[in-house]
């Protein structure tokens, strides 16, 4: 990060934390609290082993704290500054851009997921648990709306991330100017679509499409408390519209989460999630001073996307055969951290780095 980009090196550095927050909220938490679905995922039987003792300083946070607030950090960084990326673009310039910022590295990563997967199945000589309908249904970021389960535990917020381009692309030309009453509005489209949805009778098998459409609705009008900073960093918008909006999409953002399908966990989410904002909001604030990311969380932050794609379910996969074959279970976490460490940094060289410059020179237009 150069001091040439200095006024967003906070959004580099949260990037490196919120990967560590969602890969720990999996390796020393998930895997060992949730055992069937851990085993179910990577075609393993049920790990009865000891857990960890880090496992206790989760046990002592709101239930699933550091994931929520890995996830909400993410969310904000790209309300922030994914409409940044609009600027001097045309839509189908953006569009591009996005797809090739993505895709790529999403479809390589699930390919190692598979592999570690079917790796693990094949080893507990246990059927592959997923078939290539779910394959294409990820790769085409629907499967949340399908009703499948998921391949690699992750794909539900790229989900999201997609539809949030789409709404950008919609309201383009707000976003450009940098107003902030046209994202009220969509989160109020956003709220009520999500509650005329619950209201109306939907087919046999339409549940799952009506409650994870209505959670992207959710998150998107979290995303858009990101857009709100954006306009405010850009000056284009008041302090005082700034947070009115802000409060407004943050009210609007607690009622889907108290209504929807992860109601059962409003309390702890919001908690997760009031704490991200509350660390984003303090570095957004002293963002001028905040020169240069340190190394170690400017690396994590340059892999934090392949990192992100590629460590649950794989990783879940590499825990328990490592475990099987008699590792402690902190070697069995550390050399797991190691490997997702190793992998992403591959995709980020192999994969990555060339398709988003790939994505730079096309949105742009130029040769």
């Amino acid at each position: 990060m150069t001091a040439g980009s200095s006024r967003i090196a906070f959004a580099q550095a949260l990037r490196g934390l919120a990967a560590v927050s969602v890969l720990l909220s999996h390796y020393t938490q998930h895997f060992w609290t949730n055992r069937t679905t851990a085993g179910a995922l990577v075609g393993a039987p049920i790990w009865d082993g000891p857990s960890p003792g880090v496992l206790a300083l989760h046990l002592a946070l709101p239930p699933g704290f550091a994931g929520h607030f890995g996830v909400a950090v993410f969310f904000l960084i790209s309300g922030f500054v994914v409409p940044l990326s609009l600027i001097g673009r045309g839509r189908a310039g953006f569009a591009l851009g996005r797809v090739l910022r993505i895709w790529p590295t999403y479809a390589a990563g699930l390919l190692v997921t598979m592999a570690a997967v079917w790796a693990c199945a094949r080893h507990f000589g246990n059927p592959v648990p997923f078939g290539i309908g779910q394959w294409l249904a990820h790769l085409l970021f629907v499967q949340d709306v399908l009703g499948l389960p998921t391949i690699d535990g992750i794909s539900w917020t790229l989900a999201i991330e997609v539809r949030f381009y789409l709404l950008c692309l919609l309201i383009a030309p707000a976003i450009r100017a940098g107003a902030v009453r046209p994202l009220l509005v969509a989160g109020l489209v956003l709220a009520g679509l999500s509650a005329v949805a619950a209201a109306i009778p939907w087919p046999p098998g339409g549940q799952a499409a009506r409650e994870e459409l209505a959670l992207s609705a959710q998150m998107i009008t979290f995303m858009l408390v990101g857009t709100v900073f954006a306009a405010f960093h850009r000056g284009t918008a008041g302090g005082a519209a700034c947070l009115g909006t802000g409060a407004a999409l943050l009210g609007l953002f607690a009622l889907q989460w108290a209504g929807g399908i992860m109601g059962w966990q409003t309390v702890p989410g919001l908690t997760a999630y009031g704490c991200a904002l509350a660390l984003f909001g303090g570095l957004f604030a002293i963002r001028h001073r905040i020169r240069r990311v340190p190394a170690p969380l400017d690396a994590l932050a340059r892999i934090s996307y392949p990192l992100y794609v590629v460590h649950a379910v794989a990783g879940y996969a590499v825990m328990h055969l490592l475990l099987e074959a008699g590792a402690p279970a902190w070697a069995a976490i550390l050399a797991t951290t190691a490997l997702a460490l190793a992998a992403a940094t591959l995709l980020h060289l192999l994969v990555e780095v060339p398709t988003q410059r790939a994505g730079h020179l096309v949105s742009r237009g130029e040769p």
